[in-house]
């Protein structure tokens, strides 16, 4: 077993966990989320009666939305509306336009980058994390699933974890995929890397290693979707790109962001032999430089 590490409280991020979700939500319920999305600072300052009236629904549907964003009622959602707003934890997307100069884009760029960092921390569950880092220190076998932008996410996790000596390989086609996971055991690890949640081949590889009753990790937006029914532990990111959505820049950089603290936090679970072994697979290309 792995000795315990501390690995920080993350803030619940409330007003980004009820963005994510408005689109999946009942009619009912998304008229809840919308009033607070357009309202933010009104929330601290109003009972549940007052937003129920503005939103015109009742009031048992406001505390249904805040149970969805893992909240235990309206007193907390106001509370840590506040800590949110305090904390300037949401923001104005600034779009990508044609007309814009190279300065003007690599200043949004930026500050898109920046934000879904920031907005990733927020909504990552610590305890969830720590369930990931755990049952990684332990795995005989990591296996990783992704295809497109994903994948190339999971290549990055598949040579990291090998530089520590871990037993890591990254599948990024469908069928070596699904002859991976069925081939998983209760002793392995299978993360499964899907923005979207609903790329079919890594929801299915996903499912099988669950069926073999290796442990699934899945990272994905925080939104519900299929891949995280097959998921024991879920690391949600945070991604906004509508202009660029299929060149995936922010989905990647969130996904990217999460393995690297897993990483990170393995490393420091695991040392020194972590330590020795990064040490070890440095110097062993070292003479392929100039």
């Amino acid at each position: 077993m792995c000795p315990p590490t501390a690995l920080g409280k993350l803030q619940s991020g409330s007003f980004i966990k009820i963005r994510e979700i408005a689109e999946s939500l009942t009619d009912a319920e998304r008229r809840v989320a919308r009033y607070i999305l357009r309202h933010p600072h009104e929330i601290p300052q109003i009972s549940i009666t007052e937003l129920s009236e503005r939103a015109r629904v009742s009031e048992a549907t406001v505390v249904r939305l805040c149970k969805r964003v893992g909240l235990r009622g309206y007193q907390d959602l106001r509370i840590r509306l506040a800590l949110d707003l305090s904390n300037q934890t949401f923001r104005i997307h600034e779009e990508i336009d044609p007309s814009d100069h190279l300065d003007a884009i690599s200043q949004k760029l930026l500050h898109r980058a920046t934000q879904t960092l920031q907005d990733t921390i927020q909504v990552l569950d610590r305890e969830a994390l720590q369930r990931a880092v755990d049952r990684i220190c332990e795995a005989r076998r990591i296996d990783l699933y992704g295809v497109g932008a994903s994948g190339v996410v999971a290549l990055d996790a598949e040579q990291k974890f090998l530089r520590i000596g871990l037993q890591a390989r990254a599948f990024i086609d469908p069928h070596l995929q699904a002859t991976s996971a069925a081939l998983l055991t209760p002793q392995d690890v299978a993360i499964g890397i899907s923005h979207s949640g609903s790329t079919k081949d890594t929801v299915n590889a996903l499912a099988i290693a669950q069926r073999n009753r290796a442990y699934t990790i899945a990272i994905t937006q925080y939104a519900p979707s299929p891949i995280t029914k097959f998921a024991d532990t879920v690391l949600h990111t945070v991604a906004h790109e509508p202009l660029l959505r299929e060149a995936a820049i922010e989905s990647r950089l969130a996904a990217l962001f999460v393995i690297d603290m897993v990483f990170v936090a393995v490393v420091m679970r695991l040392a020194p032999q972590t330590v020795r072994r990064l040490a070890q697979t440095r110097n062993a290309v070292l003479d392929r430089k100039f």
